[in-house]
C-alpha cells in the first residue's frame, strides 16, 4: 500500500490514466459526468486520439492539450490540466479551442463537415476569484435574449481550488471524480468512493498500475520537481514585480509631491524615498 501523497493531476499520470490501452471507459465516465454537471447530453463511447507513449511523452516540459479523443458522433472532447495561470488564460484556451476546431475542416470540405469541439480544463487555480462555482460551462449566446448561436463551441473551467468534497452543489459523478483528482490519500480515497461509483474500482486499478511502474514513476517525480520548481520561480517573479511596482507608485508619488513644492524631507517620509532619490527627480 503506498500512502506517501500523490497527485492526481500531474500531467504524466493524467495522459496515463485517460490514454493508456483501456482508459476509454474511465473517460468516457469522467466527460459524462462534466456533461451532467452542465446539463448536456452525454455521450456513449469516446475513440482517444492521443494514446499514452511515455517514449514520446517523457520529455515534454509543458503540454497543450494532455488528452484528446472523439465521441461516436464526431464531437472532439479536449481535457487539459493546469496548474497555474493568468488574466490571459481565457484567451489561452479559446485559442487551442480553435486549433483544433480549425483542424476538422480539410480543404475542399463544406463548413457542414465541421462538428463541435468541447475543451474542458481542470485548473488547481482561482480563475474567477469572485464567484464560488467549481464548475462553469462557456458558450456562444445573444445578450439580449440569451439565444445560442451555435453549439459548437463548448468550453468547461473547473476550478479545484474551490472544491470541497461533499461540501458542494455538484451531481454525484463530478463530485466523486473531483475528489480522486484533489485527494492526497488515494488508498482510502478509493476504499471509500468504490462503494458509491463502481467506475472508480476500474480507476483504482490503473492507479495501481502507474505506481508500480518504476519508469513511469521516474517521469511523474521529474514533473513534479519540474512543477515545484516553476512555482518558486514564478512567486519569486511575483514578488519581485510588487516590490519594484511599489517602487515606481513611490516614484510617481514623488513627482507629484515635489510638483506641489513640498520640502524632500516630508516626500521621504511620506514615500519611502530616499533625499538623495528624491533629489534626482
Amino acid at each position: 500500500m503506498n500512502n506517501k501523497p500523490f497527485n492526481a493531476l500531474n500531467d504524466c499520470f493524467v495522459r496515463y490514466f485517460f490514454t493508456d490501452k483501456g482508459g476509454e471507459k474511465v473517460l468516457l465516465d469522467f466527460i459524462n459526468a462534466v456533461m451532467i454537471s452542465a446539463d448536456m447530453k452525454t455521450f456513449k463511447a469516446v475513440e482517444i486520439l492521443n494514446p499514452f507513449n511515455l517514449k514520446s511523452n517523457y520529455k515534454d516540459k509543458e503540454t497543450i492539450v494532455d488528452v484528446k479523443c472523439i465521441t461516436k458522433n464526431g464531437t472532439v472532447v479536449i481535457i487539459e490540466v493546469q496548474l497555474s495561470g493568468n488574466s490571459r488564460f481565457p484567451e489561452r484556451i479559446l485559442y487551442y479551442w480553435a486549433m483544433n476546431y480549425s483542424k476538422l475542416l480539410k480543404k475542399g470540405e463544406q463548413y457542414e463537415e465541421l462538428n463541435p469541439v468541447i475543451s474542458i480544463n481542470l485548473l488547481n487555480f482561482n480563475l474567477n476569484k469572485k464567484g464560488n462555482n467549481v464548475h462553469s460551462c462557456y458558450m456562444i449566446y445573444d445578450t439580449k435574449n440569451s439565444r445560442l448561436l451555435t453549439d459548437h463551441l463548448q468550453i468547461h473551467m473547473i476550478e479545484l481550488k474551490k472544491f470541497k468534497f461533499k461540501d458542494n452543489n455538484l451531481p454525484k459523478d463530478l463530485n466523486c471524480w473531483l475528489g480522486f483528482f484533489t485527494t492526497k490519500n488515494m488508498e482510502d480515497y478509493m476504499s471509500e468512493i468504490v462503494k458509491e461509483k463502481p467506475i472508480m474500482e476500474e480507476a483504482h486499478k490503473r492507479y495501481n498500475n502507474f505506481i508500480r511502474n518504476q519508469l513511469m514513476m521516474s517521469e511523474y517525480e521529474k514533473k513534479e520537481v519540474y512543477q515545484y520548481g516553476k512555482q518558486i520561480m514564478l512567486a519569486e517573479e511575483r514578488r519581485i514585480g510588487r516590490k519594484e511596482g511599489i517602487k515606481e507608485r513611490n516614484y510617481t508619488i514623488a513627482k507629484t509631491l515635489k510638483q506641489m513644492n513640498m520640502d524632500n524631507a516630508s516626500i521621504s517620509k511620506a514615500t519611502g524615498l530616499s533625499i538623495e532619490e528624491i533629489k534626482k527627480l
